[in-house]
């Protein structure tokens, strides 16, 4: 058994390192269980799933990009299903029933976060309260360069979906 996971047959040629690491991982379930069970970025450093993930990333990263990777590699493995057509913040502002799916008070607290650590439990928290759907590479991209910037275009994006639920609440 190799310590590199596979890429599968249906892998595409248009796809990005975090989305061809994301479709081996659903083929190796011991690994992705493994990921799932990680609850802090040093958890997630012991992994060998990890570090096939540097590997296909280009392992010269700074310690914080490496912890950024870390929490992303958690995260991804809690994706069931990669939803390319929305943004992660449109997902979250999805309807249910009268209100979002994820909550304006959350949704405010989520981007708010500063640490690896932090955002890699709140976001699995997020991926389970969307079904295991969210965009692989935009999420997995938005996460490893997380800053103003990114916060700015969820919150644009969330807010533009989610305000005719948040109004009728108000």
């Amino acid at each position: 058994m190799s310590d590199e996971l596979a890429i599968p047959e249906q892998a595409r040629a248009d796809e990005t390192p975090w989305q061809r690491w994301w479709r081996a991982l659903q083929e190796r379930r011991g690994d992705r269980a493994s990921l799932r069970r990680c609850r802090s970025v040093l958890d997630v450093a012991l992994e060998p799933a990890f570090h096939d993930l540097l590997k296909r990333l280009g392992s010269r990263l700074k310690e914080v990009d490496r912890d950024r990777v870390a929490a992303v590699a958690a995260i991804l493995a809690h994706v069931e299903k990669d939803e390319p057509a929305w943004s992660i913040a449109e997902l979250m502002a999805r309807p249910k029933g009268d209100k979002p799916v994820v909550s304006d008070a959350r949704f405010r607290r989520l981007l708010r976060l500063e640490s690896p650590d932090e955002l890699m439990h709140e976001l699995v928290r997020v991926i389970g309260m969307l079904g295991g759907e969210a965009p692989v590479a935009p999420l997995a991209s938005d996460l490893a360069r997380w800053g103003d910037p990114i916060r700015k275009r969820w919150a644009l994006a969330y807010y533009e979906k989610a305000e005719p639920l948040l109004q009728s609440t108000r």
